[in-house]
């Protein structure tokens, strides 16, 4: 594995244990309790969601891996802390399977998955703007998780 891509890696790996610990003490009620916001989904919705978008990042974009996904799908799923955690152990095994034999050079190769946003000033993703978006998305839903967690538990003081 390449010195750069093994960084990525391995804070790939440390956020998605962050997330695993922050839902690690939540009740199975409180992990699948729908939230009354507007466009805001369940716990296990959320990192279902984060663990879809991490395995298309770095299995499908970088590791050039045939996943189906059904998108929808996340944002409404139920289930258990044991297999959401399973499913991470898994998403992170497959990961390293894929990334710890690559070396730094693939970086700058095209994934064929069109840039999601204009501004990153390219037609087509390399994998390392997957890797840097999957990061990216991670941190972003992992507030979300936070912050969904303190909402459920009266902790925002939200009337």
């Amino acid at each position: 594995m390449g010195e750069s891509i093994d960084r990525m890696a391995t804070m790939i790996e440390l956020l998605a244990g962050d997330i695993v610990r922050e839902l690690s003490d939540v009740s199975h009620e409180v992990l699948n309790q729908p939230v009354d916001v507007p466009e805001a989904n369940s716990l296990f919705a959320i990192a279902t969601h984060l663990k879809a978008s991490g395995r298309v990042w770095t299995l499908v974009a970088a590791g050039g891996r045939d996943i189906p996904r059904d998108r929808d799908a996340e944002f409404v799923a139920t289930g258990s802390f044991e297999e959401l955690k399973a499913d991470y152990d898994k998403w992170l095994g497959e990961m390293h399977e894929v990334l710890d034999a690559m070396p730094d050079e693939e970086l700058g190769r095209a994934t064929g998955v069109p840039a999601y946003r204009p501004n990153l000033g390219v037609d087509v993703m390399t994998v390392e703007h997957a890797l840097l978006h999957c990061l990216d998305h991670m941190g972003i839903h992992f507030g979300h998780i936070q912050v969904t967690k303190q909402f459920l538990s009266g902790g925002l003081g939200v009337e």
